[in-house]
């Protein structure tokens, strides 16, 4: 990480990653970080609509709070989980 604590990550769907970093505050909270990203126009909030969001592989609502070091994945709209996945995939084989 560089000088932040905190980092945001998306994957899309044709794996382009966009990696941004931004310092840790107190009480702050999911859906005050969309907000500021709203607001730097990092994303819009078109691009929000139909996301999900997880931290450290693991779905998170908007009124989590972020803690030091957080990474806060923005995930497409899931049609299953990770792990209905992986179970799904090795019921195929």
């Amino acid at each position: 990480m560089e000088n932040s604590d905190i980092e945001i990550i998306y994957i899309s769907k044709n794996n382009k990653v966009i990696k941004n970093y931004i310092p840790y505050k107190k009480k702050y909270y999911l859906q005050d970080l969309i907000n500021d990203l709203i607001s730097h126009s990092v994303f819009s909030k078109k691009f929000f609509l139909n996301k999900s969001f997880g931290c450290f592989g693991k779905l998170i609502n908007l009124d989590y709070e972020i803690s030091k070091n957080d990474r806060i994945e923005i995930l497409d709209e899931l049609i299953m989980s990770p792990n209905e996945r992986r179970k799904h995939n090795f019921k195929k084989n």
